[in-house]
This record gives C-alpha cells, sequence and structure tokens, in this order.
C-alpha cells in the first residue's frame, strides 16, 4: 500500500482567492493608506497650535485651526500601522510599512527589501490587492476595539 500526499495549499494559491480587484476597493485602500502621512502632518500641527495656545498672555494666536485633535490623529496612526501589522503576509507587509509609513519610494522600498524595482511595484499591486480584501472587516474590528475601549 502506498502512501499518496495530501495536496498542499501553496502562499501563492491562498493570496490569488483573496486578492481584491476591484477599482474602487484598491483606491479605498490606497487612500486609507495614504492617511497615515496626512495623519503625521496634521499632528505636528495639532502640537504647533498647542504651543501657540501656551504662548504668551494677551499675544493673538492662530491655534484650533487644524481639524481633529491631537489625540485624533495619533489613534488615526496606531490604527494604520495596526491594520499593516496585521496582515498575514510578510513580504507584503513589509512593503506597505515602508512605502506608506516610513515614507520610502517604491524604489528605495526594494532595496531594503532586496528584490527588483520591477517585483518590487508586482509586490505592491498584490500587497495593496490583499489589503483591500480585508479593509471592510479591519475598520469593523476596529470600530467594535473602540467602541470596547470607551465603555471600560
Amino acid at each position: 500500500m502506498t502512501h499518496t500526499p495530501k495536496k498542499q495549499i501553496t502562499t501563492r494559491r491562498i493570496l490569488q482567492e483573496e486578492l481584491c480587484e476591484d477599482p474602487v476597493k484598491l483606491c479605498e485602500v490606497r487612500l486609507f493608506l495614504e492617511r497615515y502621512a496626512v495623519a503625521v502632518r496634521m499632528l505636528r500641527l495639532c502640537r504647533i497650535d498647542e504651543r501657540e495656545r501656551n504662548s504668551t498672555p494677551g499675544e493673538v494666536t492662530y491655534y484650533g485651526r487644524v481639524g481633529g485633535t491631537a489625540e485624533y490623529w495619533q489613534n488615526q496612526l496606531i490604527e494604520i500601522r495596526q491594520f499593516i501589522e496585521s496582515l498575514p503576509n510578510e513580504s507584503c507587509k513589509l512593503l506597505l510599512y515602508y512605502h506608506y509609513v516610513v515614507g520610502m519610494t517604491v524604489e528605495r522600498a526594494s532595496e531594503e527589501l532586496d528584490i527588483s524595482r520591477r517585483n518590487a511595484f508586482r509586490l505592491k499591486k498584490r500587497a495593496l490587492a490583499f489589503a483591500a480584501a480585508r479593509l471592510d472587516d479591519w475598520k469593523y474590528e476596529w470600530a467594535r476595539r473602540q467602541r470596547e475601549g470607551q465603555s471600560s
């Protein structure tokens, strides 16, 4: 009696099944990740506003010009970082982290990952499709955790 090995599911097959090709979803995940750079800038402005608010009494300041509080923008940064960290594929996770959180170009991230420029762009496309497939579930889960944290 010979033993026939079970067919193994490859990582590539799992990824193919979990990729999102909807252009609207891809755009949504790209905008979600690009919010990281916006949140960093807005957090800086919040801190400048805070310093101006604490400046000399009687001096005219323009604080309050920033939409959202420092806490709001800090939460945005945390949400995006945790979303990227929640992705199961390490190479996708690293490329998205380098590109959107650290702010590297895809070319520079390819050097860090020791892959060709062409493969880096392919990986970015696949990583965005991979992330787009998970974004709605992540947002739901994040909102649930935020509610639970506020009620405690």
